[in-house]
């Protein structure tokens, strides 16, 4: 079969299954597996495809047309410009989690905070501590997960992108975690730290029945926040306050609909200078505070 064939064949099949993007998915699969884009299939066209390369390129869009998402297919995915591993146990990382990474840098740059020690709560991938590593390179980062199944492609992803981040495997919503941060040269007390950033598990129990396929794929620990989908930020909020620096930061990424919920939470835990940001669909996404001791 020639390259035009199979492309047409693929997408073709795609938007038969139902998928929503088939043209951008085949696009995905076809520079992927057969490093093929738009440009080669303008001009070469009608060069013959090996048998091999189209057996894997339609066993690949069989696997998109049962739901199993493009990205677990592909095996990774970009963020922030860079590469991360993904598959099946571990989120997918979207776009809109780079607007809590880019709220994290500024509020660090605009302080002329240099050398941050930073918590990225729920790690999964690994996309926010590596991208925040990489982004403020003096920075301390510490990536916390709980998963068994997420733990492998958070360890390759910090390698792959030579990022110095230390893991710490463990429940955000244990308070025993916090004792990783014990000062050792003041007995009892904790070392302080300058930002506690969080895309938790943020889904309420209606929305996990309402899932499209494709999410219904992710983790369900990772999507999961309880029945009104809050349970980790009044957690979180409560809890890892105990190790944040007076004017320390909280971030977190939040559902659309969350943005008043989470900052109502933030008030009544006692953090200051509370706002919400956009995300590029005009919706509620990113939520911050400053921690306040006295």
């Amino acid at each position: 079969m020639i390259l035009k064939e199979l492309y047409e064949l693929t997408e073709n099949m795609l938007a038969a299954a139902g998928v929503e993007d088939h043209r951008f998915d085949t696009d995905c699969l076809f520079e992927d597996i057969l490093d093929a884009d738009k440009v080669t299939l303008l001009l070469h066209g009608d060069r013959e495809v090996p048998e091999p390369d189209a057996d894997k390129l339609m066993s690949a869009a069989e696997k998109r047309c049962s739901g199993i998402p493009l990205q677990y297919i592909l095996g990774k995915w970009e963020f922030y410009g860079r590469t991360f591993f993904v598959g099946d146990g571990v989120l997918i990382p979207r776009p809109d989690t780079e607007i809590l990474v880019e709220r994290v840098i500024e509020h660090f740059t605009n302080a002329g905070i240099y050398s941050p020690e930073i918590c990225d709560l729920c790690s999964g991938s690994g996309c926010i501590a590596v991208t925040l590593k990489k982004e403020l390179p003096k920075a301390a980062v510490h990536a916390v997960e709980l998963s068994s199944d997420a733990m492998p492609y958070l360890i390759k992803n910090i390698r792959h992108n030579e990022a110095d981040v230390k893991i710490i495997k463990g429940d955000v919503t244990d308070g025993r975690l916090i004792e990783n941060f014990l000062d050792p040269d003041d007995v009892g007390e904790y070392r302080k730290i300058d930002a506690v950033v969080s895309n938790p598990p943020y889904l309420t129990d209606k929305e996990m029945t309402e899932l499209s396929r494709e999410v219904k794929r992710e983790p369900e620990i990772a999507l999961r926040g309880g029945a009104d989908g809050l349970r980790f930020y009044r957690v979180i909020s409560a809890l890892w306050k105990e190790i944040l620096k007076d004017g320390g930061l909280i971030a977190f990424e939040t559902g659309y609909e969350q943005g008043e919920a989470v900052r109502d939470i933030l008030q009544k835990s006692g953090y200051r200078h509370i706002a919400i940001f956009k995300d590029h669909a005009g919706n509620d996404r990113v939520v911050t505070g400053i921690n306040s001791v006295g």
